[in-house]
């Protein structure tokens, strides 16, 4: 626009000058000074690392951010991945995506479904046990799909104080949906079925045990077959359960004045509302992948993931002028994440931090984010 705006300048100023010389007395006296020529000035790079590398801080260990388009690519890295060791934070690392996963696990429910192996619509009787049915208000109610879009009205576990007590202890043993299950359960829902749409992980929980169930198997099999290997997202594993697969970085959240690295509390946790752990150009792929991919999934998948019910794992969708902006966060012990994408630019925004503390590592994400956004749709 810049650039524009100063060539228009200098064509009216020849313009002018050109008139002015014409007619008149032609003595040297006379004679205008010739116009002076305004040279283009290039166009001002925003430059991302020193952006990220000024936004690291004691609280801030690291910062991985991608921001990419079909015709530009910035991937970086600033930081530290470990405090202890002093490991620079690399543009490779991963770390747990947290609740940015759960659009993988609602995508495989919509894909099961359009295989006929489940029905989105069904009530929860039937995969789920009686014993874990009693426990939970209007379970006759409420269908597979209502866990989805987060219009089940059950109470959200992260709500419970308990959950550190299960993180803290035994940090070597397994513990996937069923172990953190309990803490939802046999707590007062919030609304009935359908008439209210508020954020819950315990719908996440059971989604896991019903993809279980319907599979036979663990649903981390399903997800690996039938999503990361095509996408051929090699840097992604299903947390806890593959963590042979791979490994990621430290991350820290403080508790009570002390600041924790909650890695060893997170590696053996297996749970559906935060599957997998994976790297920034991984998450990026996959969600420009759900969106703007036609030969990914299709229309029927599509409509069930983005439709009037969508059941797409809370993605939010918000109309920017003519653009339209996909985005999904997660904030786990020791880890935020940050997922978007523009379709009409075919914009990837993709940032990773290693910290979790509120209020100051929720507020540098939204500031690093706001900055990235601003200068790519200016």
């Amino acid at each position: 626009m810049a650039i524009a705006c100063k060539l228009k300048l200098l064509l009216i100023c020849t313009t002018i000058s050109l008139l002015t010389a014409c007619g008149g007395s032609s003595s040297s006296s006379d004679k205008k000074p010739a116009p002076e020529i305004i040279e283009e000035q290039p166009p001002i790079v925003f430059d991302y690392q020193k952006l990220i590398d000024e936004t690291v801080s004691e609280t801030i260990p690291g910062i991985i951010l991608l921001v990419e388009t079909p015709e530009q690519k910035f991937l970086g890295s600033a930081g530290l991945a470990n405090k202890e060791t002093q490991d620079p934070m690399q543009t490779y690392s991963t770390m747990p995506t947290a609740s940015a996963g759960k659009p993988m696990i609602a995508l495989l429910a919509a894909m099961l479904a359009d295989e006929n192996l489940l029905d989105l619509d069904a009530s929860l009787d039937t995969w789920l046990s009686a014993d874990i049915l009693n426990q939970i208000e209007h379970s006759d109610e409420i269908t597979l799909r209502q866990l989805l879009n987060h219009t089940s009205g059950i109470y959200d576990y992260v709500q419970n104080d308990d959950i550190i007590n299960i993180l803290l202890a035994e940090p070597d043993k397994l513990k996937t949906d069923i172990d953190f299950l309990q803490l939802g359960l046999n707590q007062p829902a919030n609304f009935k079925p359908g008439e209210g749409q508020e954020y819950s992980n315990t719908g996440y929980l059971l989604t896991g045990l019903i993809l279980d169930q319907v599979l036979g198997m663990h649903h981390s099999v399903a997800l690996r077959e039938r999503i990361l290997v095509p996408l051929g997202m090699e840097a992604t594993y299903y947390m806890g359960i593959e963590k042979d697969q791979g490994d990621f970085i430290s991350g820290y959240h403080t508790f009570d004045d002390e600041i924790y690295d909650t890695k060893l509390y997170l590696e053996n946790v297996a749970l559906a509302d935060e599957p997998v752990v994976s790297n920034v150009e991984d998450m990026a792929l996959f969600l420009k992948s759900v969106v703007a991919d036609q030969s990914f999934i299709n229309a029927e998948i599509r409509d069930d993931f983005f439709g009037s019910e969508q059941v797409n794992g809370f993605i939010g969708i918000e109309i920017l002028g003519e653009k339209t902006s996909y985005s999904h966060d997660g904030l786990s012990y020791g880890y935020h994440t940050e997922n978007i994408y523009i379709k009409e630019k075919e914009l990837s925004i993709t940032a990773f931090i290693n910290c979790s503390t509120k209020p100051v590592c929720v507020s540098t994400m939204d500031d690093l984010i706001q900055k990235v956004a601003e200068n790519e749709l200016k």
